[in-house]
């Protein structure tokens, strides 16, 4: 990386990122923590208590907010006001620092994938050792599909996907474009489906819906997300779920949800758009969230939830209500007595009238 601080103002003014730059037009090495940077650095900072750092480490340029950047006019650094510098963090980083899973050690199709002969691949898709792509394997341009990871039959990996080692795609599920898939994801195992006969022995219900997830979704490692009994289990564009989540068959993730580890989803729930599940969040199976809902402290869904607003708990209750319940819990044991004591003493009252 060897760039002026003028030229990053210059590829993110347009879409608002970057909106000015102030100072000498510093020349850039790489990107760096503000505690671990040095001079020709570019940091990110959104708060005062940063300023000592940067007078201190003298990094090349600094993208920060307006009001951080009033009291960094003097430091001799290049100033890029960024309105959201989170954003500018995730955003450059992706542009300037991110890995290039492009450049990889070995042929761009290893020889050791075993790839159907109906397969088409894309003259810029990246194949790893081990891979496997089943019969009629629809493969967008693009795309990157990393050591033994296995795409079943009659499946669709949409453009410039990347999916890492180990991970599964289940046989006619698709995935949209832009997805990330992490390491030892499994993406259309079957669902946990079974009848039972008189005697409670358990018989398989063969599932043979499918998956859909569509664009720039990111799927935690080993995250499982079972196909559909009949139809289709989706998750909805620009979703992030994160490491270790279940997500059950027919469930519907909707817009930009975001579902932290452990996060268990039971069979045919149906969460609306921009719903956040802390980690550890559970429900039970034809459960409908609204929009915009926040699910904290270990949430269990045991109802549907119809209002936007933050939820905690389990059963699952509004945020303040929680809190009040949980200051009062540690006193239950005392309040317990006390109430003993107040209807002994009433009833003693009654006896002596």
């Amino acid at each position: 990386m060897n760039l002026l601080a003028s030229e990053v103002f210059e590829r993110f003014r347009h879409q608002g990122l970057i909106v000015d730059h102030r100072g000498p037009d510093m020349v850039i090495h790489r990107l760096a923590p503000i505690d671990d940077c040095a001079p020709g650095d570019l940091v990110f900072v959104d708060h005062m208590k940063y300023l000592p750092q940067v007078h201190e480490s003298k990094p090349a340029a600094v993208v920060t907010t307006e009001a951080v950047a009033a009291e960094l006019n003097d430091a001799g650094v290049s100033l890029l006001i960024a309105p959201n510098v989170r954003l500018a963090i995730a955003l450059l980083k992706q542009t300037y620092g991110d890995r290039d899973v492009r450049n990889v050690e070995w042929p761009r199709v290893h020889p050791s994938a075993v790839i159907h002969e109906s397969v088409a691949v894309p003259e810029d898709a990246v194949i790893g050792p081990g891979v496997v792509l089943g019969a009629d394997v629809s493969l967008g341009s693009g795309v990157v599909i990393m050591a033994n990871t296995v795409v079943e039959r009659g499946a669709r990996i949409g453009r410039e996907t990347v999916i890492h080692p180990r991970c599964t795609v289940g046989y006619e599920c698709e995935i949209g474009a832009n997805v990330i898939l992490k390491a030892g994801c499994v993406i259309g195992s079957e669902g946990f489906g079974f009848a039972q006969d008189e005697r409670r022995r358990n018989y398989r219900i063969p599932h043979t819906g499918k998956v859909i997830v569509e664009d720039r979704v990111v799927i935690g490692a080993n995250t499982n997300i079972d196909r559909a009994t009949y139809g289709a289990t989706i998750i909805r564009s620009g979703a992030v779920i994160d490491a270790l989540c279940h997500i059950g068959h027919n469930v519907e993730i909707g817009e930009d949800c975001i579902l932290c580890a452990h996060t268990g989803i039971s069979g045919s729930t149906r969460f609306g758009k921009r719903v956040i599940a802390s980690g550890q969040t559970g429900t039970l199976d034809h459960i409908t969230v609204a929009d915009d809902v926040v699910l904290l402290h270990r949430a269990g869904l045991h109802n549907s939830i119809k209002q936007p607003g933050m939820y905690a708990g389990g059963p699952a209750q509004p945020l303040q209500q929680y809190l009040k319940n949980m200051a009062v819990f540690p006193r239950l044991h005392e309040m317990w007595t006390r109430l003993k004591n107040l209807e002994k003493k009433i009833a003693d009252l009654a006896r002596a009238e």
